[in-house]
C-alpha cells in the first residue's frame, strides 16, 4: 500500500482517536450535579434565615453600686442578659431603700451574691407608681415576652400589680395583665400582650396598688427582674449573612464551573 495513504490512515486514526476524547458528559450526569450545587447553595442560605431565640432580654437583680440618686443598681446584669437598660421610676426617692435579696427568679448565669433587693416604703402615697424598662431594639426585635419577679410584702404593702406597654418610647401605654400580691414570698409571671411584638420603641411599664401604709418600714420588695422571650436577628443582620454567602460563592466561583463545564473524559 503506498506510503501516502498509510500516513493518511494513521492521521485519521489518530484524529479518531482525539475525536473519542472530546465525547462530554451524560446530561443526565450534568443535571444531577447542577441540582447538587443549587441545593447546596440553599442550604447556605437557610443558615442565615431570620430564626427566633430563646433568650434573657433583661435582667434586674439590683446587686453592685447604687445608681444615683436610687440607693440600690438600678441597671440591667449582662451578661446574664442580653439588653443594658435602666429601670426608670416616679416612685418617690426619698421612700426606695435597699431590701434583702429574695432567692427566687435568679436567672441561670447569674453570678453575683443574691444580697439586695428594690424596697418600697409609704405604700399608701406611692400607689400606681410606674417603673418603666426600655426595650429599644437595635440589636434585634422581640417577640413572645413576659415579665416575671421575685416579691415579698409586709403589713399593709402594695396587693397588685399591672403590666403596661409602649410601642411609641413611652408617649402612650396600653394596660395589659394584673397580677395579686399575696405578702408571702412569691413569684409573679405576667405575658408581655402581643401588641409588644417586634415594636423597635418597646418601653415595658408595671405599677403596683394597693398600699395602705405610711410608715418607714418596707412594706414591699421586688428582686430578680426578668424579661423573657424570644430575640429576631434584624433585617441588616440576615443581610450581612447573605452577602457573606454570596461573597464566598464568587471567591469559589472557578471551582463552581469546574463542577459543571463540559470536561474531556
Amino acid at each position: 500500500m503506498p506510503s501516502g495513504i498509510v500516513t493518511n490512515g494513521v492521521i485519521l486514526r489518530a484524529l479518531g482517536g482525539d475525536m473519542r476524547k472530546l465525547k462530554t458528559r451524560h446530561p443526565r450526569s450534568l443535571s444531577s450535579r447542577l441540582v447538587l450545587i443549587v441545593a447546596g447553595a440553599l442550604m447556605l442560605i437557610a443558615g442565615f434565615a431570620p430564626r427566633a431565640n430563646a433568650q434573657l432580654i433583661a435582667y434586674f437583680n439590683f446587686e453592685g453600686p447604687p445608681t444615683p440618686p436610687y440607693p440600690v443598681n438600678m441597671m440591667s446584669d449582662v451578661p446574664p442578659g442580653f439588653v443594658s437598660t435602666t429601670l426608670i421610676t416616679n416612685y418617690t426617692t426619698a421612700n426606695i431603700s435597699a431590701g434583702p435579696g429574695i432567692p427566687l427568679n435568679v436567672a441561670p448565669g447569674d453570678v453575683d451574691p443574691n444580697l439586695t433587693s428594690l424596697g418600697l416604703r409609704k405604700s399608701s402615697l406611692n400607689n400606681g407608681r410606674d417603673f418603666d424598662i426600655q426595650l429599644f431594639s437595635a440589636q434585634g426585635f422581640f417577640q413572645n415576652m413576659t415579665l416575671s419577679f421575685a416579691t415579698n410584702g409586709n403589713g399593709n404593702g402594695f396587693t397588685s400589680v399591672q403590666l403596661s406597654y409602649s410601642t411609641n418610647g413611652g408617649a402612650t401605654f396600653t394596660a395589659g395583665p394584673i397580677a395579686p400580691l399575696t405578702q408571702q414570698p412569691q413569684i409573679v409571671s405576667l405575658a408581655v400582650p402581643v401588641g409588644a411584638n417586634n415594636a423597635p420603641l418597646l418601653v415595658l411599664r408595671f405599677d403596683f396598688s394597693g398600699g395602705q401604709s405610711s410608715g418607714n418600714d418596707l412594706q414591699t420588695i421586688v428582686d430578680n427582674i426578668q424579661i423573657n422571650g424570644t430575640i429576631v436577628p434584624e433585617p441588616t443582620t440576615i443581610a450581612g449573612g447573605l452577602l457573606g454567602v454570596l461573597g464566598l460563592c464568587w471567591f469559589q466561583r472557578r471551582r463552581l464551573i469546574c463542577c459543571v463545564r463540559l470536561r474531556r473524559t
